[in-house]
């Protein structure tokens, strides 16, 4: 499935725990899309999604604090499977908790015009796995995304 001619991206990409490394994240995905040769809808997911994700971490999780560290991993799982794997070391934080289903449900019309909140509900509409464990000082998130046969 890679493409021949372009190089591989690096398996980790590490951000601190400021917006301004939110323009790191792009480049990399876009150089695995390309080695990958992932279509497009699938890549608009992949993007939706980490870049959801990993602004929640840097916003909430670390209130912008730049001494803290992001980072993403990505792995191909039996060539049809991309799994990103986010790790912080935020206060603990499950988007998967019963307590987040209410995020799922018919959103208001007062809803719908208020900015934020929904992070969670684009996690569970784009990504095709999700995963959550709590870590001894920090949260790991894996989102997985199906990738098209070939």
């Amino acid at each position: 499935m890679p493409a021949d001619d372009t190089e591989k991206p690096a398996a980790r990409m590490t951000l601190q725990g400021s917006l301004d490394d939110m323009g790191l994240l792009r480049p990399w995905i876009d150089g695995l899309v390309t080695h990958y040769a992932i279509p497009s809808d699938t890549a608009f997911a992949i993007h939706l999604c980490l870049e959801e994700a990993v602004s929640n971490v840097i916003r909430h999780g670390y209130d912008c604090d730049p001494s803290h560290a992001v980072t993403v991993d990505y792995a191909i799982r039996e060539t049809d499977l991309i799994e990103f794997t986010i790790e912080d070391h935020a206060r603990p934080f499950d988007p998967l908790a019963p307590e987040h289903v209410e995020e799922m449900a018919q959103p208001s019309a007062e809803d719908i015009l208020r900015p934020g909140g929904r992070g969670i509900r684009l996690l569970r509409s784009f990504a095709g796995t999700l995963a959550y464990e709590r870590l001894a000082g920090g949260n790991r998130l894996t989102i997985g995304f199906v990738l098209p046969h070939n």
